[in-house]
């Protein structure tokens, strides 16, 4: 069944589809600076298997509703958890199901304002970020005696390096949307009179012009690549697991099909 076709509400989000093949999850509590409570992670997180599991679902995208995108964890609620003595999991996928998701199809970070703590661990884990100028970023977690350990710290070094995390992570302070397009976490940084989403839309779009099927093993190309401690091991494990899968789509043929018979691509949904 089609995420599409579903009858589903949620409180703190809104789900809406720009096209057919894109999903957007829009955090919409604006109230409380787009932070996320524990429900609203699980209902998140299942959002993304879902959408993983979608056939006619290509690509996600996930910004925010007011001038915060997302301030991470809800710190009322974890304040009631440490008065109870309430364990608060760290386990993947983490928070609204990015920090630690693998997952199968790129998903969009769309960065409308504030991006911070929990907020920034998710960021660092998608597959592209595109921010408005006005956004801003931080990692304050140290100045209230918190690392963040959700998944951030690893990734962000191997993006942006030692040396810029640390300044990160043991400062606290914030930065803004150009210097984190300098550093390489941000792809795209638009105009603040520009609808960022709208700009994530079109890229998604650009996305959709390929096979479904390439832009999973893709994907997995580059996110192995990322993850793992040898190149070669990545490199077998796409030629010898993935490529055979690509090919036996009827994407595959397809694509070269079409180019040798000078037509348009007629893509079907994947079947990976």
């Amino acid at each position: 069944m089609s995420l599409r076709s579903r009858t589903l509400s949620y409180q703190n989000f809104t789900l809406s589809f720009p096209d057919e093949r894109i999903l957007q999850v829009t955090l919409n509590r604006p109230q409380k600076l787009n932070s996320i409570d524990k429900a609203t992670s699980r209902e998140i997180q299942g959002v993304w298997e879902l959408f993983d599991h979608d056939e006619t679902l290509w690509v996600g995208i996930i910004t925010g509703k007011g001038r915060a995108f997302c301030t991470g964890a809800d710190l009322q609620e974890w304040n009631r958890m440490n008065q109870t003595g309430e364990i608060n999991s760290m386990d993947a996928p983490g928070l609204a199901g990015l920090p630690r998701r693998s997952g199968k199809k790129p998903v969009i970070a769309a960065v409308n304002g504030i991006c911070m703590g929990g907020g920034f661990e998710m960021i660092a884990n998608c597959d592209l970020v595109i921010a408005s100028s006005s956004a801003t970023f931080a990692l304050p977690e140290v100045k209230r005696g918190i690392v963040p350990v959700a998944g951030c710290l690893p990734r962000l070094t191997r993006t942006i390096g030692l040396q810029r995390t640390m300044d990160l992570v043991l400062t606290g302070r914030t930065v803004d949307a150009r210097t984190l397009e300098n550093w390489g976490l941000i792809s795209q940084v638009v105009d603040a009179s520009t609808d960022v989403a709208d700009a994530a839309v079109k890229v998604a779009l650009e996305m959709c012009k390929n096979s479904p099927d390439a832009l999973i093993v893709g994907r997995e190309g580059v996110r192995m690549s990322w993850e793992y401690g040898s190149a070669e091991e990545a490199v077998s494990t796409l030629a010898d697991q993935w490529y055979p899968r690509l090919m036996r789509g009827e994407n595959f043929s397809e694509g070269i099909q079409a180019f040798v018979e000078k037509r348009p691509v007629r893509w079907v949904n994947s079947k990976l």
